[in-house]
């Protein structure tokens, strides 16, 4: 384990659910990320061309985070890939008077790679 920054995760596709938030798709490539929701509240939403940074942290345990300009958001994830377990925290909408900071768990259903 390093933690230096890595690409480790680049040509993984991720799937999680949140249980008060439903399901979302994460691929990692190149650098860069993108997601999609597929299930819940959040359904239809979705992002591409992300530049994201992760840092190992554990065993199978990274840290990833990014930057969504447009929509201004900034969101910070820890994957725990060993034990199927997502953390993310955001500051969405930031400001603006929407301004939120959101703290949420997921399960991690599936780690594929493209």
């Amino acid at each position: 384990m390093s933690h230096e920054l890595t690409n480790a995760l680049d040509g993984k596709r991720l799937n999680y659910t949140y249980a008060d938030m439903g399901t979302v798709i994460v691929q990692l490539s190149n650098g860069m990320l993108g997601f999609e929701w597929v299930d819940g509240p959040l359904a239809g939403q979705s992002g591409q061309d992300f530049e994201y940074r992760a840092r190992e942290v554990g065993e199978e345990q990274f840290f990833v985070s990014w930057h969504e300009p447009n929509s201004r958001g900034f969101v910070t994830l820890f994957l725990d890939l060993k034990n199927g377990f997502a953390c993310s925290s955001v500051l969405a909408g930031y400001a603006t008077e929407d301004e939120q900071v959101l703290f949420h768990s997921a399960s991690i259903n599936s780690v594929e790679d493209l």
